[in-house]
């Protein structure tokens, strides 16, 4: 670890340090959401932050605007910049290097590795990577997991045990997020990896994208099919079933019990109660609340759904 002193990255961002406690400069050697923040931690916060309990803070140094008004009681520093977005980005991009501390390669003896995979993370006890498999520094295998072929797992990606994942499976790659600047948009770098549970499996070519700050999750006992698109920063509950080609956009929270049939697409930053299931090729744009069946697009519930075909069906007869 490389920690940064505060006065560098004020330097660096070339913002307005406005100190509330004893600490007037201190290191800080890792970065979180602003909910999740812990002293020695970077955060930042704008006034349309999808999520962030900002009050409860206790993030060390806190990226605000520069009309920000107010105090989080246990926030040590702010650092007032124009953009606190686009500052934490050029945070992440400058140093986010020395934040990573990767822990020494180890492959349990009893794990069989294929002679063409790149094997440089941990790998736990009677795990199977198959041909052409990477495992870079950074990523972890719990017990008894299988790696059919080509499964690219990317730094920051955890895995528990008895997980399976199927030919051409990509985990932990960039998000496709961008914000604008200045007239421009500009992709968002995605360092906080993802988290699975034990006993999830993964279908071909199905890809799960890093989180921003904290890591994609997934709980225990998910089970997602071919060509699954799960979405930077979604949180997902255990005793998931995704069917061929179905997604979710970033941000997505699902809790638990939920199925989405084939091709089925939920938008960004909505929740899926317990228990709800969307009807293949279904299209949710809104939260839904837990024990709900929606199809259609928008989707709505399904017996809403059915009146309306048998409407649209007379009225074609006509």
């Amino acid at each position: 670890m490389q920690p940064v002193r505060v006065s560098e990255i004020a330097s660096f961002l070339a913002g307005s340090l406005e100190w509330s406690g004893v600490a007037m400069d201190f290191d800080v050697d890792g970065f979180a959401p602003v909910e999740e923040a812990q002293s020695t931690d970077i955060a930042f916060w704008t006034e349309n932050s999808i999520s962030g309990n900002l009050r409860h803070s206790h993030a060390g140094l806190l990226l605000v605007r520069e009309t920000f008004e107010g105090k989080p009681e246990d926030v040590q520093i702010l650092l007032r910049v124009k953009n606190p977005y686009h500052a934490m980005v050029c945070f992440l991009e400058k140093y986010h290097a020395p934040f990573v501390r990767y822990q020494e390669s180890a492959i349990a003896a009893s794990a069989i590795i294929h002679p063409t995979a790149v094997v440089e993370g941990i790998v736990g006890d009677q795990c199977v990577i198959g041909p052409y498999c990477i495992i870079p520094r950074g990523a972890t295998l719990g017990n008894d997991c299988i790696l059919e072929s080509r499964v690219t797992l990317y730094p920051q990606v955890v895995l528990g045990d008895r997980c399976v994942a199927q030919s051409g499976v990509v985990i932990g790659s960039r998000g496709f997020g961008f914000y604008d600047y200045e007239g421009e948009r500009r992709p968002v770098p995605h360092f906080g990896g993802v988290c699975v549970g034990d006993d999830c499996s993964f279908g071909a070519n199905m890809v799960v994208a890093a989180g921003f700050l904290s890591p994609t999750r997934i709980g225990y006992s998910c089970h997602f099919d071919s060509f699954v698109q799960i979405g930077h920063n979604c949180s997902l509950g255990n005793f998931i079933y995704m069917a061929s080609q179905s997604g979710l956009a970033g941000g997505v929270l699902v809790e638990d019990h939920v199925e989405l049939g084939g091709g089925a697409q939920v938008a960004g930053h909505i929740t899926l109660g317990n228990h709800v299931t969307i009807a293949a090729k279904s299209g949710v744009i809104k939260s839904v609340p837990p024990g709900s069946t929606m199809a259609g697009f928008p989707a709505v519930p399904i017996e809403a759904w059915r009146r309306q075909e048998v409407a649209l069906r007379k009225m074609g007869r006509l």
